[in-house]
């Protein structure tokens, strides 16, 4: 059986499909052969980050509703050739999706990949709980400010009342300027307020944005940072050890940083 990652978030635009897609290139270009489920049920953005759209026949909702078999719904990467996609309905709502069926589809791709990742829709809602029934590693992404930080929260609380294993903390669009400034909580501080291991942070960078208008993931983002960041990302979550990057702040008051402790 290969290894089952659930990318999730506890609100949209964090960038957790820009992650996901990015995980999934770097660990086909390993050579491992990777499966990356849109599961945004309703939504659709996996296929336009790796540049596959024009390839999609079936998707997710033809293969739980029996209209073709999973092997004729998975799209190959035209540049990775072990890498498939599993892409979203977009005609169907969460709940037309029954976990069983979605359990099924996930045991059967862990069955013949080495990597299966899950890229789950923001919130807390039934896309997510149809994602949540197999033995997974839930990584949950968000960035450094207190809506999504309390966001992460929640969502980290709802996998523990479960009986989930707690998620590991993958945070976005941290910039080194203002946590300089003690204008941004630095990624170790967040990770300790939530009580979430961190296992990685991706930098802030106009290069991964532009690499997106090119339907092209952040690996292929003209930015050293970015390329090392989603490596060691990559890495850490198949349990290499790998060091993360300190930030030094002069302190910063804000959300989390009130009355002398956590509100979320």
């Amino acid at each position: 059986m290969g290894k089952i990652f659930v990318i999730m978030s506890g609100k949209g635009g964090v960038g957790k499909s820009t992650i996901s897609a990015a995980l999934a290139e770097y660990y086909a270009g390993l050579g491992l052969q990777v499966a990356l489920l849109d599961g945004d049920v309703g939504l659709r953005c996996a296929d336009l980050m790796l540049n596959m759209q024009d390839r999609v026949v079936y998707d997710l909702g033809d293969v739980t509703d029996d209209r073709c078999g999973l092997d004729r719904a998975l799209i190959v990467h035209p540049r990775y050739p072990s890498l498939s996609l599993l892409a979203a309905p977009q005609m169907l709502k969460p709940s037309d999706v029954k976990a069983k069926k979605m359990k099924k589809i996930i045991e059967s791709l862990a069955e013949r990949m080495d990597i299966v990742l899950l890229d789950a829709p923001a919130g807390i809602g039934r896309g997510l709980k149809n994602l949540l029934g197999v033995q997974a590693e839930t990584f949950v992404v968000a960035t450094p400010d207190d809506v999504s930080i309390r966001d992460a929260e929640r969502l980290s609380s709802l996998l523990f009342e479960r009986g989930e294993i707690r998620p590991g903390l993958i945070l976005n669009r941290v910039n080194e300027k203002l946590i300089r400034r003690g204008e941004m909580m630095p990624p170790h501080q967040i990770s300790a307020v939530l009580d979430m291991p961190l296992m990685g942070i991706l930098p802030e960078s106009s290069e991964i944005y532009r690499a997106l208008l090119r339907h092209e993931t952040a690996l292929h983002a003209a930015d050293k940072k970015v390329k090392k960041a989603v490596e060691g990302i990559a890495l850490r979550l198949l349990g290499e050890a790998r060091p993360l990057e300190s930030y030094a702040s002069h302190g910063i008051r804000g959300l989390f940083h009130r009355g002398g402790g956590a509100r979320i």
